[in-house]
């Protein structure tokens, strides 16, 4: 189960010939983007090293120990994740009826789909409490593992405060305990923590990892998922979303602006306005900034090579056909670009969302029309 874990074949070495040769660190920091299977990795060596099943690789994922660690419900397993203020009590109880149903929420959302981003409500970090919560558990004997495991993700979100006072516990762990600290920011780890695991870097994965996962475990057409591999950067997470049904509607409220742009529909674009009423929200915007970015690069690259490896491969007639339409150069795409992170910038301020979008198409018409 562990060999799953695709495109990170140098960790999972790392880690089961740590296995084979009993040479297990206490603590360990495994860190790389997000969306390449570090949480998993994570959780799947911590099931190895408690696998109870006989003759078989390991974990075995269906004996009594490994099925409690999937299910994330495994007496000695500790799992630390970013959370609002839960006000937890002394035994580790939350107290906050709305804060439990949003913790166990989570939690389901992490047991059932843990390639799908879950956001609390509230602003979120590693709290002290929480760090006083896992010392807590640290202090009583492990029930039945031969290791107790302890994960802590997005470590990079604690405080200064809480990074001191996990500071004491990663320097004197109790006896058979595994601590692996997760994060996509190195460098906002403290150096003191740092020097007390042993990092294990995790890649991006490759295109060719990912469209295999789609197609393999998602059950997503070929096409789908060569175009959602280009455009996720590595991230499966991200792959995964640019496949779903419902970041597909962004996508195509992209493309429709780009075709009403080219085709310099005004009224059409009114239209859409309308269509779209829904999905002008601060995110979705940011996201469809994103997309328009891709299609105007997409757009450049064919403008260039009519040969180009183009991201959105699935709709390459038609950006072909806009492209042999087109006025785009490196140049007018550079200032573009400029002008979207300048527009995503405003998005997160208090800017009219209407008023973006408009901007938007003028200035997408424009760069096709040769007047940018």
């Amino acid at each position: 189960m562990f060999r799953r874990i695709k495109g990170q074949e140098q960790p999972v070495e790392l880690l089961s010939k740590a296995i084979e040769n009993d040479r297990i660190a206490q603590a360990y920091l495994f860190h790389g983007c997000d969306g390449i299977g570090k949480f998993m990795s994570a959780l799947y060596f911590g099931m190895a090293v408690n696998c109870v099943a006989i003759n078989q690789l390991k974990p075995c994922g269906i004996c009594p120990s490994c099925h409690k660690f999937l299910n994330l419900e495994h007496p000695d397993f500790v799992y630390i994740f970013p959370t609002p203020n839960l006000e937890l009590s002394l035994d580790g109880e939350i107290k906050k009826a709305e804060a439990r149903k949003q913790y166990e929420e989570y939690l389901q959302n992490k047991i059932k789909s843990p390639w799908q981003e879950f956001f609390f409500k509230e602003s979120t970090e590693i709290r002290k409490e929480n760090i006083s919560y896992l010392a807590k558990r640290l202090e009583l004997s492990i029930h039945e593992a031969k290791y107790r495991i302890v994960i802590i993700e997005n470590a990079d979100l604690m405080n200064q405060a809480t990074a001191n006072a996990f500071l004491k516990t990663l320097e004197e762990p109790p006896p058979n305990t595994i601590i692996m600290l997760i994060t996509e920011r190195l460098q906002m780890i403290l150096p003191t923590i740092l020097s007390r695991t042993q990092p294990i870097f995790f890649r991006p994965l490759t295109r060719r990892v990912i469209e295999d996962i789609l197609i393999d475990q998602f059950e997503i057409g070929e096409t789908t998922a060569k175009t959602a591999a280009k455009i996720s950067a590595g991230n499966l997470k991200t792959a995964i979303r640019i496949a779903s049904e419902s970041d597909s509607i962004i996508r195509n409220w992209a493309f429709d602006i780009l075709d009403k742009a080219d085709k310099q529909d005004d009224l059409g674009f009114g239209t859409l306005m309308d269509k779209y009423k829904e999905q002008q929200k601060k995110d979705q915007i940011s996201d469809l900034l994103k997309y328009v970015r891709i299609l105007a690069a997409d757009i450049t690259e064919l403008v260039m090579n009519p040969e180009s490896d183009i991201t959105n491969v699935d709709r390459l007639e038609y950006l072909q056909n806009t492209a042999n339409n087109s006025k785009l150069s490196e140049d007018k795409l550079y200032d573009f670009l400029l002008f979207l992170e300048d527009l995503n910038r405003k998005i997160q301020g208090n800017a009219n969302l209407g008023l973006v979008l408009i901007n938007l198409y003028i200035r997408l018409k424009n760069l096709l029309h040769g007047t940018a």
